[in-house]
């Protein structure tokens, strides 16, 4: 890669702070386990892999565990301060995070799979760093020299040896100005899709969990989300089964009755061609969309195929993570293994299905954890079977498809700008990094 005459070429080694402990790892084997996990007011939070790198934000405070005081400072030499870059030593080792000086703590504890870098200030923007390690010559690198055997993994002197160019400090700093502005848009996109699905969820567990409509009808009232003709054909009579009440039409059924649970396709290096075909959805394409880390297939017989608008259910990996509910609002796409394409007999009950997904969450984490080993767990459909619902009638699936379509049509649309302005961040990423492009200062 070229680069100005004034700008350096070096590594995070030699920008490092002239403090102790500047390049650091998380502690080792059992000196941190999930029993030194407290509920403390004064608790000091860990970073662990679901607070970074599965999005677009530098940090993800939702999933923050806590320690004793004592016990991070008995393992002080792994503590990370804000404006420390975070790097991911196990698992997804492409992560990386910056952690924020906005939030209420201080002081932050690495897990065992993470590692920090307190830079110079003298001589690197922090920022700008972060910026630099989602670079596709980083990602190279650090896929050139991640240990692949049993759970990917590098370490510390892999680390301090990532190659870094660095212009001046000015420079740096207007590098990440630009590239924030974008991921400050892009958040935006994932503020308002992360609230119309809470609005689905609402909605859901109203009509479906509380069975709030049927309760009202049965004291003379309408819902204010149920319209005069769903009134009408309302029964407002509930049936008791083994301690459940739910209303009268209602059917209890297994999960697996619901829909089909149709899983993806495994995917080798043979598979892969050169930004040819179509895309392969992994669990990451599904958090991240498209990026220059996917991986495409021209074609192979007996593939998944997804479109936009699918449903999709991933039922492997770290249960704090990877198991969750998706709709797809890509292209034409195959589906990796590890994720299911659930298909119900009908289109209209997507919305529905979507919703009851996402309200049995709890207990297909619990099926995960119960069979989870090396930090992994996984969702069986033997396991989906004994899952027994109240499966409503056919004329409640429909109108709750009609009542939350604007809903999904607005998600959709975040997604398609989400993955405009994705692509705008990462091309700029591309071209300020190699300095095809510059910045008037």
């Amino acid at each position: 890669m070229s680069a100005p005459a004034h700008w350096v070429r070096t590594t995070l080694d030699a920008i490092k702070a002239d403090s102790e402990n500047a390049i650091a790892g998380g502690p080792f084997g059992s000196d941190l386990t999930q029993a030194d996990y407290v509920d403390h007011p004064d608790g000091v939070p860990v970073i662990r892999g679901c607070n970074l790198g599965h999005g677009e934000r530098r940090f993800y405070p939702d999933e923050l565990v806590f320690v004793h005081p004592d016990k991070a400072e008995a393992l002080r030499r792994s503590q990370a301060l804000p404006g420390d870059v975070i790097f991911t030593q196990r698992g997804t080792v492409s992560q990386v995070g910056l952690v924020p000086d906005d939030l209420p703590w201080r002081r932050f504890l690495l897990s065992q799979s993470q590692m920090k870098l307190t830079c110079d200030p003298a001589r690197a923007d922090p920022e700008y760093v972060y910026y630099w390690c989602r670079s596709p010559e980083v990602q190279r690198y650090v896929e050139n020299w991640t240990i692949a055997a049993g759970v990917p993994h590098t370490n510390l002197s892999t680390l301090r040896q990532t190659p870094l160019l660095l212009p001046p400090l000015p420079e740096q700093r207007a590098i990440a100005a630009a590239l924030s502005a974008l991921d400050r848009r892009i958040s935006l996109c994932d503020d308002q899709r992360a609230v119309l699905v809470k609005l689905v969820d609402l909605l859901f567990r109203t009509w479906f969990i509380e069975h709030q409509p049927t309760a009202d009808k049965a004291v003379g009232k309408r819902h204010p989300t149920v319209d005069p003709e769903l009134y009408s054909r309302l029964a407002p009579a509930f049936h008791e089964h083994d301690d459940r009440r739910f209303p009268l039409a209602y059917r209890l059924l297994p999960l697996t009755d619901l829909a089909e649970f149709q899983n993806g396709s495994a995917f080798g290096m043979s598979d892969f061609s050169a930004g040819e075909g179509l895309p392969i959805i992994k669990i990451g394409e599904l958090k991240q969309g498209i990026t220059r880390q996917t991986r495409y297939c021209v074609h192979r017989d007996n593939s998944r195929r997804i479109d936009r608008g699918d449903l999709l259910l991933s039922w492997s990996g770290n249960p704090d993570t990877s198991i969750d509910t998706f709709l797809y609002f890509g292209g034409p796409a195959w589906l990796n293994q590890h994720i299911f394409k659930v298909v119900a007999p009908r289109p209209e009950d997507r919305a529905y299905m979507f919703g009851l997904l996402r309200s049995l969450k709890p207990k297909l984490l619990a099926f995960a954890r119960a069979k989870q080993t090396t930090g992994l767990g996984h969702v069986t459909l033997k396991d989906l079977k004994t899952l027994v619902v109240e499966y409503p009638p056919v004329m409640m699936r429909d109108a709750f498809d009609g009542l939350t379509a604007p809903y999904f049509a607005k998600i959709g649309a975040c997604d398609d700008l989400r993955a405009t302005l994705v692509a705008a961040r990462d091309d700029l990423l591309l071209r300020l990094m190699s300095a095809q492009a510059r910045l008037r200062l």
